[in-house]
This record gives C-alpha cells, sequence and structure tokens, in this order.
C-alpha cells in the first residue's frame, strides 16, 4: 500500500473570485470532508498535488498549517480541459478501522500467447472497485495474462484478494485477446464484357422504338394515298 503526504492550508474565503486568486499564486482550492464532522475549506500546492498524483498513492498523510494531522484518500480532481490544470480537489477523511470503498488501478503482467499468434490484447476494465480497510487497499491488482490465447478473456470473478472484496459484477471482462482482423476483398470490378451488352441491348431499345415511331406515320401517309 503506497502512502503520500501532502501539506494543507485552511482558507477562509470561498467562492469563485477566490478559488481563481488562489490558482494565480499556484495554490488548487479543495474540500476536506470525514464522516460526521464538518467540512474544510482548504489549498494545497499544485505541484505537490501533482506529485502525489503521480505517485498513485492510495492513502495521503495530510498536515493542517494549524497542526491538525489526517489520513485520507483523494475522492476528486476536477481538471480544466483546455489547460489540463487541477482546478478542485476532493479530500475524503478516513478512519483506520471504517471500510471504506476506493478504486484499485489494474496491472497486466506477462506477454499473451494470443498475442504472439496474431492475436491483440484489449483491456476492457483498467481499474476495480474494491471495499476493505484503509491499512488493506492493494497498491495494484494484477493480472498475469501470459497464457491467454485468443477469444480468452479474464472475468472479475475470476480475481480473488485476501481482505479485499471487489464490487464490480463478476461477469465484467477485465482483458480479452481479440483474433486477428480479417482484410476484406476488394470488390471484383466489373468487366467491359460484362457492360458491353448491356449498353448495347439498351441502345438497340431506343433504336427500335425511334424507328416505330417514325415509321407509324409513314404507314399513315402510304394508307390515305391509296385511298385516293
Amino acid at each position: 500500500m503506497a502512502e503520500a503526504l501532502l501539506n494543507l492550508a485552511a482558507r477562509p474565503e470561498t467562492g469563485k473570485k477566490w478559488a481563481q486568486r488562489l490558482r494565480r499564486t499556484g495554490q488548487i482550492p479543495g474540500i476536506f470532508y470525514s464522516h460526521g464532522e464538518s467540512n474544510v475549506a482548504v489549498s494545497v500546492d499544485e505541484k505537490a498535488l501533482r506529485s502525489v498524483l503521480l505517485s498513485k498513492a492510495n492513502l495521503v498523510d495530510l498536515n493542517f498549517s494549524g497542526g491538525r494531522n489526517e489520513k485520507c484518500v483523494i475522492r476528486e480532481v476536477q481538471w480544466d480541459p483546455l489547460t489540463s490544470r487541477p482546478l478542485h480537489v476532493d479530500l475524503m477523511g478516513i478512519k483506520l478501522t471504517e471500510k471504506i470503498t476506493v478504486e484499485v488501478s489494474v496491472r497486466l503482467v506477462g506477454s499473451p500467447a494470443g498475442v504472439k499468434e496474431g492475436g491483440t490484447l484489449q483491456t476492457m476494465l483498467r481499474e476495480l472497485e474494491v471495499e476493505c480497510l484503509p491499512l488493506d487497499i492493494p497498491e495494484d491488482i494484477s493480472i498475469d495474462v501470459s497464457a491467454l490465447k485468443i477469444y480468452d478473456a479474464v472475468h472479475v470473478s475470476d480475481i480473488t484478494l485476501e481482505k479485499v472484496r471487489i464490487l464490480n459484477d463478476p461477469e465484467q471482462v477485465i482483458v480479452t485477446v481479440l483474433p486477428p482482423r480479417l482484410e476484406e476483398a476488394p470488390a471484383a470490378a466489373p468487366t467491359e464484357e460484362a457492360a458491353e451488352p448491356e449498353v448495347i441491348g439498351h441502345g438497340k431499345k431506343e433504336e427500335a422504338e425511334g424507328e416505330a415511331a417514325e415509321g407509324k406515320p409513314k404507314e399513315e401517309k402510304k394508307d390515305k394515298k391509296e385511298k385516293k
């Protein structure tokens, strides 16, 4: 289980304007909350927050500027879609004797046999939701995929962890090996010989219809002359 340290400062002011001022100084606004306690508006150094996020620590030790210490998990981080900067962070305080629900990353180990045969390894779930005591949170969930052949898959029900309960649907696929893609054969272009009879036949039909239309009046004139 990985842990990290984060220093916090309580912020007396809240609101959009104050949040923007904090970000301009390299601080990120956030909220610390814990069961049965009032929420605390805090700020944290952006670089320090990024460092903790990159470490993928499951538990974070918080040091408040007033000397208060807490353990927490980072429940949510809001990001700016344009600048990719963190905008806000939610920190959930925990007690070591109470179970919590967190998401743990999936780590694939080995090279699948099916990939060597031309298949493609596809990951369907990159994280699993688990319930356990804070000190039992695994750093990641390792899955050995070496034996997977084409069409083989690992389901949630295939994973067992000590002291940890996986909350995902047991039937969900975590990873699978897909078969090689078959290239579609190009459609055969019509030959001139196949196309020619249709064009010629169509032209003859038009000519025959035209001749019939032109020949009919001539026959009528001929009949009139004979009557005279």
